[in-house]
Order: C-alpha cells, then sequence, then structure tokens
C-alpha cells in the first residue's frame, strides 16, 4: 500500500508544480519529452465505495440499504446479533471498469463459541434483491463471496467463492461446496482489529485476499482462478444474515478501485486561463499556497524514502510461499507415514543404520495390497510435484511482478526530481527577474528624488529674491516718504 501512497504524493507534487512549469512553455510536457508517461496502478472510485462518514440527508450516496441494519457512525451493523435478521447494501450505479478491485473492511461479533451464519459479497446482474441466501437473492446472476462463520461442516469460519449463471439454487438445501471455484479456511470471527477482504478482477483472473489483523497490510491468498469471465455493467453489494445464535456483522468501509485506468493526455485548464489568452497575458510565477504545497509534498516525499516501502508486499509474498511450502511438509509426512507402514524404517533408523535388510526386501515384493499403496505413493508425489512447480512460478511471478513496480517507481523519481530540478531553475530566474526590476525602480525613484530636491532649490531660491525684493521696496517707500515730509515742512 507504500506504493500506492508515493505514487500520489508524487501527483500531487506535479500537480503543483505544473501551473509554473506549463505556463511558460508552450510546447506540451507530454511531447517535450519524447515518450508517454506510465499510467497510474489504480484509480479510486468514490461513487462505488463508502466509508465514515457514511451518511448524506440520512442516506448513503449512490448505495441502497435495506432489511434490519443499524446506521452508527463509525460503522453500519448489516445483521445485530438477534436471531432471523438480515441486512443489505448496493450500489445504484453499474460497475464500468473492466479490471477492478474492492477492499472491505468488517467485523463479525459473538457471545456464542460457534457461528449464527455470515455475510458475502456480491458483484451480481441484480441489484437489491433480498432474499434468503445471506440475506441475498437465490439464483443470482454473478459472483458471491460468502463468509460462513457457521459452516456445519468444521464449525469454523470459512471463505467460498462462487459463481451462478441464475440457474442453481442453494435455499433448497443443495451442497455450495460441489460449485465452488475455491475455497479456504482464514479466521475473522470475534478479533480485535477488523478483517480485511480483498476481491480483485484483472486479466480474467479472480483473486480472493484476506487480513485478519494487520489493518490491510499482510494480506493472505485465499482463492487464485484464472479464466473467468466477470461482464462490465454488474452492482456491487454485500448482505449478511443471523441465525441462532446470532452474530452482530459490521461493515466498516467498502472501497472500489479501478485496475490499470487509461492515461489522461490532456490536461485541464487552470483557473481563468482562457480569459488570461484572450488579454493576452501568461502565467507567471508561483503564489505562496502553491509553495506550501510543494514544501509539503516534499516533506511527504522525504518520510516516504526513509520508511521500507515494500514491507507489506513481502510479507504478502513470504505469506504465500510459507504456505505452499506447509502443505509440500503435510503432503511429505502422509508419505513417510505411507511408507512406514509398508515396513521401511522411519529416518532415525535409517540414519543410524539400525534397520533389518529383510523388511526392506517385502517393499519390492509385487502383490495387490502393495500395488495399490505403490500407486497412491505416485499419485502423491505427482502431486507434491506439480504443487512446487506452481509454487515456483507463483515465486517467479512475483518477483518479476515486484521487479516491475521497483522500477516503475524508480522512473518516476527520476522524473520527479527533474521537475524539482526545473522548478528550483525557474524560481532562480524569476528571483533574479525580481531583483532586477526593483533595482529600476530603485534608480528611478533616485533620479525622481534628485529632481525633486532641484525644484525645491528653485522656489527656495525665489522666495528669497522675493523676500528681498520686498525689504528693497520697503525702504524705497520710507525714504520718499520721509523726503517729502521734509520738503513740506
Amino acid at each position: 500500500m507504500k506504493i500506492y501512497s508515493i505514487l500520489a504524493v508524487s501527483t500531487c507534487l506535479l500537480q503543483a508544480c505544473s501551473a509554473s512549469i506549463w505556463g511558460s512553455n508552450k510546447v506540451d510536457p507530454i511531447k517535450a519529452e519524447g515518450n508517454l508517461p506510465k499510467a497510474p496502478i489504480s484509480k479510486y472510485d468514490y461513487k462505488l465505495s463508502f466509508k465514515k462518514n457514511f451518511y448524506y440527508n440520512n442516506t448513503i450516496p449512490f448505495w441502497v440499504a435495506g432489511g434490519d441494519i443499524l446506521k452508527a457512525d463509525d460503522f453500519i451493523r448489516l445483521s445485530p446479533s438477534v436471531p432471523n435478521t438480515k441486512g443489505h447494501i448496493w450500489s445504484t450505479i453499474p460497475n464500468p471498469h473492466e479490471a477492478w478491485e474492492v477492499e472491505i473492511a468488517f467485523k463479525v461479533t459473538g457471545s456464542n463459541m460457534h457461528g449464527g451464519r455470515g455475510l458475502a459479497f456480491w458483484y451480481a446482474k441484480e441489484n437489491n434483491q433480498p432474499g434468503p441466501v445471506f440475506g441475498s437473492k437465490d439464483k443470482w446472476d454473478g459472483l458471491s463471496v460468502w463468509l460462513d462463520s457457521a459452516n456445519p461442516r468444521t464449525h469454523k469460519p470459512s471463505t467460498m467463492v462462487l459463481l451462478n449463471d441464475g440457474t442453481l439454487a442453494f435455499a433448497a438445501g443443495a451442497d455450495p461446496s460441489k460449485h465452488t471455484i475455491g475455497t479456504c479456511s482464514i479466521s475473522y470471527r470475534n478479533l480485535e482489529n477488523p478483517t480485511y477482504l480483498k476481491v480483485s478482477y484483472k486479466d480474467t483472473t479472480l483473486t480472493i485476499s484476506m487480513d485478519n489483523g494487520s489493518g490491510g497490510k499482510d494480506y493472505r491468498t485465499c482463492v487464485t482462478k484464472s479464466g473467468i469471465k466477470l461482464p462490465t455493467g454488474y452492482y456491487f453489494g454485500i448482505s449478511a444474515a443471523s441465525h441462532s445464535p446470532a452474530d452482530d456483522h459490521d461493515i466498516i468501509s467498502f472501497e472500489t478501485r479501478q485496475l490499470n485506468p487509461p492515461l489522461k493526455l490532456e490536461h485541464p485548464n487552470r483557473p481563468l486561463e482562457e480569459q488570461k489568452k484572450k488579454r493576452g497575458e501568461e502565467f507567471t510565477g508561483i503564489d505562496e499556497e502553491q509553495k506550501k504545497k510543494i514544501e509539503e509534498a516534499e516533506f511527504q516525499m522525504r518520510k516516504l524514502r526513509n520508511t521500507e516501502d515494500f514491507q507489506g508486499e513481502t510479507a504478502v509474498t513470504m505469506a504465500t510461499i510459507y504456505d505452499t511450502q506447509r502443505r509440500a511438509i503435510e503432503h511429505l509426512q502422509i508419505l513417510q507415514l505411507q511408507i512406514e507402514a509398508l515396513g521401511a524404517p522411519n529416518p532415525e533408523d535409517a540414519i543410524t543404520g539400525n534397520y533389518n535388510i529383510l523388511d526392506l526386501s517385502k517393499l519390492s515384493t509385487p502383490n495387490e495390497g502393495n500395488q495399490g499403496v505403490n500407486d497412491e505413493m505416485s499419485r502423491i508425489v505427482q502431486e507434491i510435484r506439480l504443487e512446487s512447480q506452481k509454487s515456483i512460478q507463483q515465486f517467479e511471478k512475483i518477483s518479476k511482478e515486484q521487479n516491475r513496480k521497483m522500477s516503475d517507481i524508480q522512473a518516476a523519481l527520476v522524473r520527479l526530481e527533474g521537475t524539482l530540478t526545473t522548478l528550483d531553475k525557474r524560481h532562480l530566474a524569476q528571483s533574479n527577474m525580481m531583483h532586477k526590476k526593483m533595482n529600476e525602480v530603485n534608480m528611478h525613484s533616485a533620479e525622481t528624488k534628485g529632481t525633486m530636491s532641484s525644484f525645491l532649490k528653485y522656489i527656495f531660491y525665489a522666495f528669497v529674491a522675493q523676500f528681498l525684493f520686498g525689504i528693497a521696496g520697503y525702504l524705497y517707500w520710507k525714504l520718499r516718504v520721509e523726503r517729502n515730509d521734509k520738503k513740506f515742512v
């Protein structure tokens, strides 16, 4: 899951940088690179998902719920611990994706030793059809994954995967084990943490995985089946039913993702971009909000680089290898017991040499009883050989997929570093341009200041000259008056 986080942070950073880089370049950056970028691994479909907060106007957007469900703030209880209750939630929008992945977080709790029925995931042609099969319709058309906590044979929680074309009826008592395409037994009842169920469909391959305590980080493969054809246009759903004794069946989240979505080659316009183009303007610079986004994205990238990015996938791979080896060891132990039953020495006696040669001669004596055992031994050896080959092929496939993802991430990081370098150069050029503009403004201000000081000097000199002319006129007038007064006397 951390791979998805790296790609999400990289996408956020590239979107934040695009406003600065694309604003000054007229050439499409995709064409300028000379190659097409890789498509994202998955795309979240919010219309085919629901999680906390679930409700809008007391309804789940794009979903319909019915039956005896109880709506809480942090979960939806499909059926409470009351006998003969059932509930369901179905999407109102058909699935348009050819390759998809659904991840469901749920909890099943009860006070009794054994479970009281269970819940089921649906991908069916018709939606919102209540019925007797885990609270949904019998004779459905599509895929169903049953999480049966009241298995009458094992009395343990079991997972069964079934396909129905609308003709098979299980409510009448038909044995579902004869029609399953795969089963597994992974405990999910009365656990402290939620259990995660992942249903993936890609390239006609259906994969069912479960995580019963690691928060969706350590999935164990339950069923993998190739050659499955699931059409688009069907509906997702989840339902549950409680018998006697009864359990609480809580849904915490239901998230759908499109696998390998198509690549978008056209980039949407920025706000007011068309208006600016009509006025002949061009977007330049980075505002403070974009700078904060870039700093946050860089911080997240540094944080992710310092963690173990593939811890989750490595754990899943090791769990698959462990399960395969455990089954091979069980087959070998059965084979050893059968050989010892024919008279062969046990491993301790074989190592120490403490065995009777005459007993070994019986092993090669052909008779009717030994012939059947030998046939059984040959069949078991062949099964072990086939199982080992499958394990080796699966391990090689997982290794190739992990190497491919590593290459994709390294390429994305290289492109991201290139983008950051271009952004730094762009920011430095703009800073130099701003300094140049400020220097020109300062020079212009100095010239204006010098012109103003000269103008003030001229005004001052004019006032001084006017003052002197005034004094001279006053003295002239006074002397003239005094002369006239003397003449008159």
